[in-house]
């Protein structure tokens, strides 16, 4: 019995060190990923508008093939499908030329505390683009269309995010509801939609128009109150035009 109480006691002892040393280790593994893809992001970025005039990307684009993000093209198959089990054609879309055929997946948007809600087969990338530097969520397709803005209309480059940790408070669609808000993945910020997500330490990790990256915090008193301990709102507006 004197054994086995002092066997007891030190798997308790050693599970007290190693549940906070596994708890830092995935914190720093996902702080890595989110730095990774960030970086690959940023690059990817700077590579289009080098080659295409110094304009960015169109955010959302609606073809006859289907809808292409500035990540992939979701095909017209896809439509209907509920979300989870939609697809995404990562090798079509403004950046495919310009970005791993797979992002790796951010494992702090699944393991966040949060019911997590995917929206894709293929994984999460958990960052999202600037939209205003797209001019609008849904860019039409003719020579008269609303255009992406150019690097050279930025007024500070070195201020302005590109790209940003992402995601957002889902609860108006199964199995999410106002009683059951789940957090999902998301792939566009603006200064209106609380989309950002500060999951590092309640900042965001962030990548501006001029190549670099940091972390920023969220915009005062623009948290979402549906579910505080997500971390989701916005940038300040400072930061995105």
């Amino acid at each position: 019995m004197v054994e086995l109480l002092v066997a007891i006691a030190l798997i308790i002892l050693l599970a007290g060190v190693a549940v906070p040393a596994g708890v830092s280790a995935f914190r720093s593994s996902s702080l890595a990923v989110s730095a990774s893809n960030i970086r690959q992001l940023a690059a990817g970025g700077a590579a289009y508008l080098g080659e295409n005039n110094y304009r960015f990307w169109p955010f959302r684009q609606r073809t006859k093939d289907g809808d292409t993000w500035w990540f992939g093209l979701e095909p017209t198959s896809s439509r209907g499908k509920p979300e989870g089990e939609r697809e995404i054609d990562m090798t079509k879309g403004p950046l495919a030329n310009y970005l791993p055929r797979r992002m790796v997946p951010d494992p702090s948007m699944r393991f966040s505390g949060k019911p997590f809600k995917p929206k894709f087969k293929f994984g999460y990338i958990g960052s999202g683009y600037n939209v205003l530097l797209a001019n609008g969520w849904v860019t039409g397709t003719s020579p008269k269309a609303k255009q992406p803005l150019r690097y050279w209309d930025l007024k500070t480059p070195g201020q302005t995010v590109v790209f940003a940790t992402s995601a957002q408070i889902n609860t108006f669609q199964a199995p999410a509801s106002p009683e059951n808000p789940m957090i999902e993945e998301f792939y566009g910020i603006d200064d209106k939609e609380r989309t950002v997500h500060f999951r590092h330490g309640g900042q965001a990790m962030v990548a501006y128009a001029d190549g670099s990256a940091g972390f920023l915090p969220v915009a005062e008193g623009n948290r979402d109150g549906r579910s505080p301990g997500a971390n989701i709102g916005t940038l300040d507006k400072k930061y995105l035009r």
